[in-house]
């Protein structure tokens, strides 16, 4: 068995060797390669190497990437105290090791924060080196940056973040507060909508993205309870109201009025306070007939509808 397993292992190296490619020096950013390159930087900085990217576009694009998720993965330790059910670390041998997914939670989290706005590789030792595929004659980069990073940048980064949290935070509650107090129905729905963008911006993973959608269903359930409530029925007049339990709602819509039996016409419609008067002609309908006339509001995709018995 073990005299295949060499037989096998010999048979594959040369394929190895052949897929392996060599890679022949042509050009440095500096006549001396720094030193920082290949030692262990200090605390006060982070070290970034990228290898054999295509263009120094590339590489530099890639270093930047790195940057802002080493950022992160700091940012995410230091924070992982007040937020442990998306992040995870443990500690091994003195070191820190922390989960992919959360460095990820993390990055987007605070990918758009102004404070990293000022993170450049202009702020960075920059060096690189182009090689030259010895068969190919491919170009590829390898790029090295020193970024000075101390604990201070640190705590102003991470103490940025805290308050972008809370801000959210803060919204979130804000949103449970309008869906107990508020009484407009537009304002539920603005809600509605501007919770799903925060859910996309957010991404799944995040407690916030599930207390967004905790928010969401309990507004859905709360458009889905309402309903017409009838306050005056005349002869060719209707004065109707939309209500939550005992809540009178409002909004700024006006309701698709229609005859169900074709004998009420003319229909006007306009705004009371809270209310809705609904006046049209009753000139052809008989009392032995149904005279229903439909009212019907949409909000989203929820169709709020009562058909009422007009009176002659």
């Amino acid at each position: 068995m073990k005299k295949n397993i060499l037989i096998l292992l010999f048979a594959i190296l040369p394929i190895l060797g052949v897929a392996q490619k060599d890679y022949k020096l042509v050009e440095e950013s500096a006549k001396k390669k720094p030193e920082w390159c290949t030692s262990s930087p200090s605390k006060s900085y982070i070290f970034v190497k990228i290898e054999k990217a295509a263009t120094i576009e590339e590489a530099s694009s890639k270093a930047m990437n790195e940057l802002l998720r080493k950022i992160a993965a700091a940012v995410a330790v230091q924070t992982e105290a007040s937020d442990k059910s998306s992040m995870r670390y443990s500690e091994r041998d003195g070191k820190v090791e922390y989960e992919e997914n959360m460095e990820s939670v993390i990055e987007t989290k605070f990918a758009k924060l102004p404070a990293l706005h000022g993170i450049s590789l202009s702020k960075a030792d920059v060096y690189w080196e182009r090689f030259v595929e010895k068969k190919t004659k491919e170009t590829a980069y390898d790029y090295y940056i020193l970024y000075p990073f101390s604990v201070l940048d640190l705590q102003e980064i991470t103490t940025a973040y805290e308050e972008h949290e809370k801000a959210l935070n803060d919204k979130i509650n804000g949103f449970r507060d309008d869906l107990e107090y508020t009484n407009d129905i537009d304002e539920l729905m603005a809600n509605i909508n501007e919770m799903k963008s925060m859910m996309a911006e957010i991404g799944e993973g995040d407690t916030k993205y599930n207390a967004l959608q905790n928010n969401i269903s309990l507004y859905e359930n709360v458009i889905s309870n309402i309903y017409i409530d009838v306050v005056e029925n005349n002869k060719g007049y209707m004065l109707v109201q939309l209500k939550h339990n005992d809540k009178v709602m409002k909004t700024k819509s006006l309701p698709q009025v229609k005859s169900v039996n074709g004998c009420s016409r003319d229909f006007t419609k306009k705004h009371s306070g809270n209310q809705i008067e609904i006046n049209f002609n009753t000139f052809d309908c008989y009392e032995q007939d149904d005279n229903y006339v439909e009212v019907k509001f949409t909000f989203g995709k929820k169709r709020v509808v009562k058909k009422v018995l007009i009176n002659l």
